[in-house]
C-alpha cells in the first residue's frame, strides 16, 4: 500500500486505526469527533489511502481511468467521502459513482496490465468495500443522513462519521440511525511530550 511518506504515525493515529479497525470487524457504524485542526481528516485519507486511490477514481473517461491506475487500485475496500456543503441530494450518487469508479479501475487495470479478465464479478460494488469514512457529517442534514443509513443497511459494511464535539448528541435525535452507532472515539491533541518528540 502506498502511503504519504510524510505521515507521522503518532499515538492517537493508531488510537484513531484501532477504533477503525474495530468498526470494520463488528460491521457498525462509529462516530470520530474532535476539535478542528487534531488530525481528523489527514488520518482518515491516511488510513484508506486516499491521496493515492482518489487521483486514480477521478477521470474523464474510462480510457483516462485506464491511464490512471497502478496496483494500489487492486487493494481498496476503504472509501474516504467529503460530505458536500451544498448541493448534498447528490451524496448517495457521489458513493455509487466513487465505488463503480474502483470497480472499472480494477477490472481496466488488470486488463491492460496483466492481459486477462479480473477475476471478480459482481453487481453488488460495495461488496469489496470494508468501510465507508464520511468527514464534514456536520453538514448533512437528516434526509442525507437517512441515505446513508440505507446504504450502511444494504451492503453489510462500516461506516465512520467524523464530525464536530457534539455531533454525537446531534445524531442521537434520529433513532432508526443512532441505534446503529456501536462505537465513539474522541480524537485528542498532541500531548505535550509527543509534540516535543516530533519537532526533535
Amino acid at each position: 500500500m502506498t502511503k504519504n511518506q510524510n505521515f507521522i504515525e503518532t499515538k492517537e493515529y493508531k488510537r484513531f486505526a484501532e477504533f477503525c479497525d474495530a468498526c470494520i470487524k463488528y460491521q457498525y457504524i462509529g462516530i470520530c469527533y474532535g476539535q478542528p485542526g487534531v488530525g481528523k481528516t489527514l488520518s482518515s485519507r491516511y488510513y484508506t489511502n486516499w491521496d493515492t486511490i482518489e487521483k486514480q477514481v477521478n477521470h474523464r473517461g474510462w480510457e483516462d481511468l485506464a491511464s490512471k491506475t497502478t496496483d494500489d487500485i487492486l487493494s481498496v475496500d476503504k472509501i474516504f467521502y467529503t460530505a458536500p456543503a451544498e448541493k448534498q441530494t447528490k451524496l448517495r450518487n457521489d458513493l455509487y459513482s466513487i465505488t463503480a469508479s474502483i470497480d472499472l479501475g480494477q477490472k481496466l487495470h488488470v486488463v491492460n496490465k496483466y492481459g486477462h479478465e479480473h477475476s471478480k464479478h459482481y453487481s453488488d460494488m460495495f461488496k469489496y468495500i470494508d468501510l465507508i469514512i464520511v468527514d464534514e457529517i456536520d453538514r448533512l442534514k437528516v434526509q442525507h443522513l437517512e441515505q446513508l443509513r440505507a446504504i450502511y443497511d444494504e451492503h453489510n459494511l462500516a461506516m465512520i462519521f467524523i464530525g464536530m464535539p457534539g455531533i454525537e448528541k446531534k445524531l442521537s435525535r434520529y433513532p432508526q440511525l443512532y441505534s446503529r452507532i456501536g462505537f465513539a472515539h474522541e480524537f485528542d491533541n498532541l500531548s505535550k511530550d509527543e509534540t516535543h518528540h516530533i519537532l526533535e
